[in-house]
């Protein structure tokens, strides 16, 4: 657990300094992920198109899931370049969303409803931006992993102490039953 830890601390703190990199790591990584499940989509079609006869858009999609692999991993430059604005356009979209939400919010008596829209207001404020900036959105995205992944390998390092602190208070206890396990 600790080893992990440390490892996605690392690993955050290379998507912060390497923003590029990280980006192309991500279209691989989607490549990839598109790849098998495609594969694995084709399979289960091959079961399922005794049952369902109206079962060619299953077939069609895992055809689509596996060429867009292939792109994905053959041309992994190109697709880190659009990948910015893809996330540029998914923070638009769910910006604007959240802040259409937070009056349905405050319509309900939710009283935080002006944090969501606030947080979706910048949220497509952010989104337009890397639109215009899209080496802006990479570096952004990239951060934004890497602080993730940075803060996934603190929760790991703290749950090994925790865990640790746990064992050596019940080795201590002469109350605590070993048997009891």
């Amino acid at each position: 657990m600790g080893i992990t830890g440390v490892a996605f601390i690392a690993l955050g703190i290379i998507c912060i300094s390497r923003p590029m990199s990280t980006l192309i790591s991500l279209a691989w990584i989607i490549g990839l992920l598109s790849l098998i499940s495609g594969i694995a989509t084709l399979l289960n079609w091959f079961n399922l198109k005794g049952y369902f006869p109206q079962s060619g858009s299953i077939l069609l999609s895992s055809i689509l899931q596996i060429l867009l692999g292939f792109f994905f991993l053959k041309h992994d430059l190109a697709f880190a370049t659009i990948l910015p604005l893809v996330f540029a356009i998914f923070l638009i979209i769910e910006g604007i969303n959240l802040a259409i939400r937070s009056f349905d919010y405050k319509k309900i008596g939710f009283k935080l409803w002006w944090l969501n829209l606030v947080l979706g207001i910048v949220a497509a404020v952010l989104g337009f931006i890397s639109v215009g900036t899209p080496s802006f959105g990479g570096a952004t995205l990239s951060t934004v992993l890497g602080i993730g992944l940075i803060l996934i390998g603190i929760v790991y390092v703290v749950a090994l102490c925790s865990i640790n602190r746990f064992e050596r208070r019940l080795n201590d206890n002469p109350w605590v039953d070993d048997q009891s396990y």
